[in-house]
């Protein structure tokens, strides 16, 4: 979901250079789950803490919509992508919490399942939904 799930916007577009809400609230997502590679080996509390600034961010993203599909014609491919955006940043949520129970039960192979499932999240969701 650590150059994870959202070094930039999972499911977001840039439109004329400026940057959308989402955008903004998944580089926030991303910036805090950047910085635990920043942080020493062992610090599980400061880690768990970087992870719930990333909930905090990716909580605001999920109550917009990508940019790209926000774009489609109104349909059913409209409403599927839709619905498949919010599964995708659901399953990024969900690992973020992976995540986060990792580092308080001090766990660095669950850490790095989560990590994967992260950043296996951001890379689905980038390539459908971005033109990055």
């Amino acid at each position: 979901m650590a150059g994870l799930l959202l070094s930039g916007a999972m499911a977001c577009s840039v439109v004329a250079e400026e940057h959308t809400q989402m955008e903004k609230d998944m580089k926030e997502t991303g910036s805090a789950l950047k910085s635990l590679r920043k942080i020493e080996k062992g610090d599980y509390e400061g880690g768990a803490k970087l992870v719930r600034e990333a909930h905090e961010a990716l909580l605001k993203s999920m109550s917009q919509q990508a940019s790209m599909v926000k774009d489609m014609p109104d349909g059913v491919e409209k409403q599927k992508a839709l619905a498949d955006s919010r599964r995708l940043l659901g399953l990024a949520y969900a690992a973020l919490c992976e995540l986060e129970i990792a580092y308080l039960e001090k766990d660095d192979a669950k850490i790095e399942a989560a990590m994967t499932k992260i950043k296996d999240s951001k890379k689905e969701g980038h390539k459908k939904y971005t033109d990055d």
